[in-house]
């Protein structure tokens, strides 16, 4: 536990004081809940009463904990008292959500909850077809007269950017209480993982995944936002032959793989492209294509492959040996199926048949590994797109178990490790899109080419197949539709 929380400085964050002002006008805040008014006395004679309005509901006040507060940036991680500030405003917009959805029930709207809108993004809100049953009591709000809080706690994960600045929270909550009614207690429990960004000045929630129970009802539900992109995306993914202590955009590159997407199928693609392919380049006359990097960074590059392949790309991505170690490092090793043991002494590689994890060193060994396999560069590039998808077995199976906590590490080691032209703020949004994308139904190739010799050196001739994939690539982000 973190000092900040051991000291007893604890982030107490309360209702807007606009719902409390609305709670004084006409609730009650005591520690017992009076229970339903009497009916009136009938009349005899004389025309009839105009009903008395019904009497207002008791609501208590909602007291947010903020039990463990931690950050981690382009810099490192955050020390907790750098974050105070954003904790307590994340604070207010949990406090907010709980008490319009539980604690208030002046905020209930009868089971509709009007006013919960307002907390969430756009992309997010709960409506068109989005229940909000599972983010507030639904139809347990008709039943009862009050929900007395019990405990309230969030945990805290900031991403931060280069600056220090927190630009995503997450927040793990636990709410428990005890709903009021005519027919007595009933015991409800809420657990919560939020995702949230700062927009326009306040802190919004923009994906959750939630679990409750309200008076004997069971109810979950889910949201994560997809890719802005409505058509396909394409990201070139570069890993640099450089070793420690040189530059990453100055050497030349040792893997080359196009990412394609399809947000509306939901569907992903990986396309290598050898090493040694025999390739025009802007500028440069014909040379094998990881020259072009050495030659002119990532922007020659990627005018080289989008001048071979005819895609436009949205974004690249470039590391190099000890890169690609640290962001396995950080993301605590991959999981992946291997078809067939891996030996490979000049790669240092050493590795079995079957489902094994690889931790950064093994990692890096497996995508170098090319000796040991028959088609030597074209096996190592498929390798390559292996790893790829087994990264994104693994996202996917942390992001399952901590929710958006488990892509921090991940956006903070990217950010940490690649050069590319994508934010902080935009590796994250990716990674958050990401877990929707079934590893299984990603489809993985090489493109086709013959070896030969161009200038007394070994080059691959790509065949006419090649282009083929390209162009069908291109049509949709995906291989084979």
């Amino acid at each position: 536990m973190t000092r900040f929380v051991r000291s007893a400085v604890w982030l107490r964050a309360t209702a807007l004081a606009a719902v409390v002002a609305m709670l004084a006008a006409g609730c009650t805040a005591d520690n017992e809940v009076a229970g339903p008014a009497a009916p009136a006395e009938p009349t005899t004679g004389g025309p009839s009463p105009e009903p008395s309005p019904s009497p207002p509901r008791p609501a208590f006040e909602l007291v947010v904990d903020v039990r463990d507060l931690r950050g981690e940036g382009v810099n490192g991680p955050i020390r907790p008292k750098r974050l105070r500030g954003s904790a307590a405003a994340v604070a207010e917009t949990i406090t907010e959500l709980y008490s319009i959805g539980f604690v208030d029930p002046a905020a209930w709207g009868g089971g509709s909850f009007p006013a919960l809108g307002r907390l969430f993004s756009a992309s997010a809100r709960p409506a068109d077809g989005r229940p909000v049953r599972s983010l507030t009591l639904g139809r347990a709000a008709r039943e009862l007269e009050a929900v007395k809080p019990r405990r309230a706690t969030v945990d805290l994960r900031f991403l931060a950017d280069a600056k220090d600045r927190p630009i995503v929270a997450v927040a793990t909550v636990r709410f428990d209480g005890v709903g009021f009614s005519t027919d007595g207690r009933r015991p409800i429990r809420h657990d919560g993982r939020f995702t949230l960004r700062r927009l326009n000045g306040r802190w919004r929630i923009v994906s959750y995944d939630v679990r409750a129970r309200a008076v004997g009802e069971k109810t979950t539900g889910s949201f994560v936002p997809g890719l802005p992109a409505r058509g396909p995306m394409f990201v070139l993914v570069i890993g640099s032959d450089a070793r420690p202590g040189q530059s990453v955009s100055a050497t030349r590159a040792d893997a080359i793989h196009i990412v394609g997407v399809n947000p509306r199928k939901g569907r992903a693609s990986v396309l290598g492209i050898p090493r040694d392919s025999w390739v025009p380049i802007p500028g440069g006359g014909t040379d094998k294509i990881n020259a072009a990097l050495a030659r002119g960074g990532p922007d020659l590059m990627v005018q080289t492959v989008e001048r071979l392949t005819g895609i436009s790309f949205d974004a690249y991505v470039l590391t190099g040996f000890q890169g690609f170690q640290d962001i396995v490092a950080a993301i605590g090793g991959v999981d992946i199926v291997l078809p067939f043991p891996v030996r490979d002494r000049w790669a240092h590689a050493r590795l079995d048949k079957g489902k094994t994890h690889l931790t950064a060193r093994q990692a890096l060994a497996f995508a170098r590994a090319r000796h040991a396999l028959a088609d030597g560069d074209f096996g190592r590039s498929r390798n390559q797109g292996r790893f790829l998808v087994a990264a994104l077995a693994t996202l996917r199976t942390s992001f399952a178990t901590r929710g958006g906590a488990a892509l921090i590490p991940w956006a903070a080691a990217g950010a940490r490790n690649l050069r590319t032209d994508l934010t902080v703020s935009d590796i994250f949004d990716l990674l958050l899109a990401a877990p929707a994308f079934d590893p299984d139904r990603v489809r993985t190739d090489v493109v086709p080419g013959r070896v030969g010799s161009a200038g007394g050196r070994s080059v691959v001739f790509l065949s006419s197949a090649a282009q083929a994939r390209f162009r069908d690539l291109a049509r949709d982000g995906l291989l084979g539709t």
